[in-house]
Formats: C-alpha cells, structure tokens, sequence
C-alpha cells in the first residue's frame, strides 16, 4: 500500500513539474510596421528570414507590417525589428504616450 501511496505522490510531482515549465515558455504575437516593403518579393525575403529565426512559430506578412507568433523563452521583439532591419526594410517604432 505504502508503494502505491509513494508511485501515487511522484506521479503527481511530475505532472505539476512539467506543467510549470510548460507554463514558463508563453507565445507572443507582435505586429511590427515595416517601411520599405513594395512587392511580394520584399515581402517574401522578411518573411523568409523570419521564419529562419529561432523561436517564430508563425509569420504574416503585409507590405506596411508583420505579425509574428514566437516563443518568448527563445527570441524576443528586439531580435525580430533587427532581423527585419538586416533584411534591408525598416522595422518601425511605434511611439507612445502623448507629446
């Protein structure tokens, strides 16, 4: 019974152990303006350098912007404006707060 008891105990130690790590890694979407963009061959290449990068689940591409799904634990927005940038379009910076 104690044996039971015990495999019972661990099994749910493992169960909410790996549920918190799953938790730690959260998806998150941007939608980042990009300048410069003018045909699907532009669209194309900040797409494709994108999805080359660690962590991007999913990738849209517009010509004035992109939404991009990524893992956060992996890659963050700072990384995807300066992909974007190398690709040789502007990845914009959305201002904030009233002037």
């Amino acid at each position: 019974m104690k044996s039971k008891s015990l495999v019972f105990a661990i099994a749910a130690v493992l169960v909410i152990a790996l549920t918190s790590i799953g938790a730690l890694a959260a998806t998150k979407k941007s939608t980042i303006r990009v300048e410069g963009m003018k045909c699907a061959k532009c669209s194309g290449s900040v797409e494709k350098a994108l999805k080359a990068t660690e962590g991007v689940e999913k990738v849209e591409v517009s010509l004035k912007e992109v939404v991009v799904e990524y893992d956060d634990q992996k890659t963050s927005e700072t990384k995807l404006r300066e992909v974007i940038n190398a690709t040789g379009f502007k990845a914009v910076e959305e201002k904030t707060g009233s002037q």
